[in-house]
């Protein structure tokens, strides 16, 4: 069966995985701006706040944190009324990518984690259907699971090791994996969690889980509401409610973004014509595809694969 949580993380691709360590005392606060990548990470000692990237949050010892993308920045800190240091200048300035900040005083707190870049093609997925922060006490299931990979991963990017690049970005989606599957857990107290519209909101309703692994599973297929509907066992109108209040999209914009995001996938990756993508996801003509990639990306596909550094291939790579 299609598994849509790993179809997404597959396409992401995580890469350029980076360390990072932040050591505050006393008053302090450290600052980073919005960008397209994933901050992630444990509280190793002590406990902080975490301010923006949705309420302000209050860290503890062994918490585990994910940032998706953060639109406007985020702040570690011990005061919220403390100015924030710029925390990228001041990684960059130290070779070991870990710094020390505060007036020395009190009771240290300590923060080990890092963050990758994703595939730009389909940065706007992780915004759309992946949750903006995740947030794991350090007593939940699957927290310590979490720790022992950011332990391998720490390990894998300080070392030199022979194919290195393929074991770090496959510890990251595992750990992803991992988080995201704690995210839709039930919390420490047994109480269902309350997920964000988005692809685990879709995924923690059966009915709509039904749909969504269906759709996965043959993306090709001339989908319908009514089609996915009856997969969900619903009637039409009750299915396409629930699907858009769960997802946050309706069944035909989230098929269209899914079938653009694998065919920007493909023709970022070279190597096939343009009439085999078309019919790769669901078009029965090259011309058909095209139209619509146009239409949602604002460039022919050709044009597109040009960009990314591949020419497509033939039956219409011009169009």
């Amino acid at each position: 069966m299609a598994d849509p949580l790993t179809d997404l993380i597959r396409l992401i691709r995580p890469h350029a995985v980076l360390r990072k360590r932040i050591e505050g005392t006393g008053r302090w606060a450290v600052r980073f701006p919005a960008g397209d990548d994933i901050t992630f990470g444990t509280v190793t000692r002590g406990s902080c706040l975490l301010l923006g990237a949705g309420p302000r949050l209050a860290l503890a010892e062994g918490d585990f944190l994910l940032i998706c993308a953060p639109p406007d920045g985020f702040t570690f800190a011990a005061d919220p009324d403390t100015p924030a240091a710029d925390g990228d200048a001041l990684l960059e300035r130290s070779p070991d990518h870990a710094v020390t900040v505060g007036d020395g005083t009190g009771e240290p707190c300590r923060l080990t984690g890092g963050h990758f870049l994703t595939d730009p093609a389909n940065a706007h997925l992780l915004r759309a259907l992946m949750p903006g922060r995740v947030h794991l006490r350090g007593a939940e299931p699957g927290t310590r699971r979490i720790a022992q990979l950011l332990d391998l991963i720490g390990d894998e990017a300080a070392a030199d090791r022979p194919g290195a690049g393929y074991v770090l970005p496959r510890l990251v989606e595992i750990m992803l994996v991992e988080a995201l599957r704690g995210h839709g857990a039930a919390d420490t107290g047994g109480r269902p969690r309350d997920v964000p519209p988005g692809l685990l909101g879709g995924l923690a309703d059966p009915p709509v889980a039904a749909a969504l692994h269906a759709l996965h599973a043959d993306v090709r297929r001339p989908w319908t509401v009514a089609a996915l509907a009856a997969v969900a066992r619903m009637s039409r109108s009750v299915f396409a409610e629930r699907f858009a209040a769960r997802v946050g999209t309706t069944p035909m914009e989230y098929l269209l973004a899914w079938r653009m995001a694998l065919a920007k996938d493909a023709l970022g990756r070279g190597g096939q014509t343009l009439d085999a993508i078309a019919h790769g996801v669901g078009y029965g003509s090259a011309s058909a595809f095209s139209n619509a990639f146009r239409r949602t990306t604002g460039v022919a596909p050709g044009r597109y694969a040009a960009g990314r550094g591949f020419a497509a291939g033939e039956g219409g790579a011009g169009t």
